[in-house]
């Protein structure tokens, strides 16, 4: 190879590569045009009581979003204390579903901690009356806890367990049994005891 071709040889080598290394550094370097995301959306800090929302974040703490409006929370609000909650058989685990209407609840009880609830359990008519007693306990209890996850106060809330003395339907068979394994919230709130 001649001295000239060689010379160009590298010359071309040096512009190729430096042009590689600029653009390496062109990829690097961030663009005008990127920009951080955006932060989550935050609730609201006061909607006025009527004004329009789609969930309770769109409403004031002290809120909830009813029929498209935010609503002042209030002790005689059906939202925050008459809630049904469902379990499986033989189980004290809350099915994911009835969790959105705990959360209402749990965002009344942490607006107005004058508010307080009795959370009744409650079984179906199999099994004997002592373990009926102590499944209805404890699924008073789970509720009660999942609600303190959420920011209530142990204070607003009372559990009582009626096994299976309180049920909603009569029928032998299993659609009824199903509506019978639940804890219901009631407003107010006595002393934390079992019925006998």
């Amino acid at each position: 190879m001649s001295r000239l071709a060689c010379s160009m040889s590298l010359m071309l080598t040096m512009v190729v590569g430096g042009c590689a290394h600029k653009q390496e550094q062109k990829a690097e370097a961030p663009t005008k045009s990127e920009a951080p995301p955006p932060a989550p959306k935050e609730a609201t800090a006061a909607a006025p009581s009527g004004g329009p929302c789609a969930t309770d974040l769109d409403c004031g703490p002290k809120q909830l979003c009813i029929n498209s409006k935010c609503v002042d929370i209030t002790a005689d609000l059906a939202e925050c204390t008459a809630v049904r909650v469902h379990f499986p058989f033989n189980s004290d685990e809350i099915d994911s579903n009835d969790k959105p209407q705990l959360d209402r609840s749990a965002r009344c009880l942490k607006a107005d901690h004058a508010l307080k609830v009795t959370i009744e359990g409650n079984a179906d008519e199999r099994g004997t009356e002592e373990y009926n007693m102590a499944l209805g306990d404890r699924r008073a209890r789970a509720v009660a806890k999942y609600l303190e996850s959420l920011g209530a106060s142990s204070q607003q809330l009372a559990t009582v367990s009626f096994g299976k003395e309180n049920p909603e339907c009569s029928e032998h068979d299993e659609a009824c049994w199903a509506r019978n394994r639940k804890a219901a919230l009631k407003a107010g709130a006595g002393e934390k005891k079992k019925k006998k």
